[in-house]
């Protein structure tokens, strides 16, 4: 073979190998711009995921939130509601003794104690009340300042209070539980 044709070997062989790392640069290219693509598209899914994830956390403490705040509201609504019909009933407890069924209940409350008692027993009531029971075996004392009945067995063991402050936060407290129970029913 003579030089020239060596030279020509080598210069094809040089220009085979050129290509040769052209193609495999331009294929190591491409699959580098393919991963680069895929990594770019993996991280926007996973970027909108979290994104997704996250605005439905954000989302849901909200509502959350918000339920928490209304149901705060209706509770303060449902206790003014109690509190203001509690203070009325309040009142009218305290006022009973001046009523026209007043002087009903005072009897239905001795009957009760003498039931409770026996007939024999000691009953109390107000001076004021004087006027409203008729009855040789009452004594009439200040026994409480919005009324009632104040009852001791005979012996004086028992004692039956039916004062009307001793018993008003029982029927008041009843009364709130009763009215709740209506407003949230």
């Amino acid at each position: 073979m003579s030089l020239e044709e060596v030279l020509k070997d080598i210069e094809r062989d040089k220009e085979e190998k050129k290509k040769q790392i052209a193609d495999a640069a331009s294929q190591e290219t491409a699959k580098i711009e393919r991963e680069k693509e895929e990594k770019i598209q993996s991280l926007q899914r996973e970027y909108e995921n979290r994104m997704r994830e996250e605005g439905e956390r954000l989302y849901s403490s909200i509502i959350d939130r918000a339920n928490v705040e209304a149901r705060n509201i209706i509770r303060m609504r449902v206790q003014e509601v109690l509190d203001q019909y509690g203070a009325k009933a309040d009142e009218w407890i305290k006022n009973l003794a001046e009523t026209k069924e007043y002087g009903e209940i005072l009897k239905k409350m001795v009957d009760v104690s003498r039931k409770a008692l026996g007939p024999d027993c000691i009953i109390k009531v107000n001076k004021a009340d004087r006027g409203r029971i008729s009855d040789a075996n009452i004594l009439f004392e200040d026994i409480d300042p919005y009324g009632g009945v104040l009852a001791t067995s005979r012996d004086g063991k028992v004692e039956l209070d039916l004062r009307i402050s001793r018993i008003e936060n029982e029927i008041l407290e009843r009364f709130k539980v009763r009215l709740y129970s209506m407003i949230e029913g």
